[in-house]
């Protein structure tokens, strides 16, 4: 009983660090944003794609750590049908944007990096909270 008492405080640490983290990650990702925009009333295009980075790692989080078998099978098969769209389309345009990108001639402008990092660490700061709470919190149950 004390064992389990013990391991339930470790992961309740282990969750309230992980928040805590995130919160100030995710604080820092935004301040930095909102003072490399040079244009203020561009803001909330730039705070849309942090948030748009924040809402797919949400969905990446969730596919996963599945709750139990039934959501597991239900959420593998909305991951199938993403996969099937992503390896489509997205890849098929993806070619495009990295010689663009990487190109020779191509120098990013300093509000292009910065939205493409803040959409990069929003999707895997959340993507790391949602996982963590998800799967350590099955492990209290």
């Amino acid at each position: 009983m004390a064992q389990a008492t013990n391991q339930v405080k470790s992961l309740n640490y282990k969750l309230i660090t992980t928040a805590i983290a995130a919160f100030l990650f995710g604080t820092a990702l935004f301040i930095i944003a909102y003072f490399a925009e040079p244009d203020p009333k561009i803001y909330p295009f730039t705070l849309l794609i942090g948030i748009t980075g924040c809402v797919l790692g949400w969905l990446a989080g969730i596919l996963s750590a599945p709750y139990d078998k039934s959501d597991e099978n239900k959420l593998g098969r909305f991951a199938k049908l993403v996969g099937t769209f992503l390896s489509g389309y997205v890849v098929s345009k993806l070619d495009r944007v990295l010689e663009g990108v990487i190109g020779p001639s191509a120098i990013l402008p300093t509000t292009t990096a910065i939205r493409i990092l803040l959409f990069i660490c929003s999707f895997c700061l959340i993507w790391i909270v949602v996982y963590c709470f998800r799967e350590y919190t099955q492990e209290q149950q």
